[in-house]
């Protein structure tokens, strides 16, 4: 799934690699902010998924809904 993801990043050029997130993520991490770390956890997800939805739908889907979900409560 991950290659997809880059494939569509480079010859898209929308978005970009979310390689700072990962150092954002661990910097909130080491300095033992877990709220900071969870925000960045969770900005960084949704932007992957957001990401990958928007590969599927200009290269694999047609007839498949691929709106947002309700998260579980």
């Amino acid at each position: 799934m991950l290659h997809l993801h880059f494939e569509y990043l480079e010859r898209t050029h929308e978005g970009y690699l979310l390689t700072d997130e990962h150092n954002q993520m661990l910097e909130a991490i080491r300095a033992k902010n877990v709220d900071l770390a969870d925000e960045r956890a969770h900005a960084h997800t949704r932007q992957f998924q957001q990401n990958f939805i928007d590969f599927m739908r200009e290269n694999y889907t047609t007839d498949v809904s691929l709106g947002r979900r309700k998260a579980a409560e």
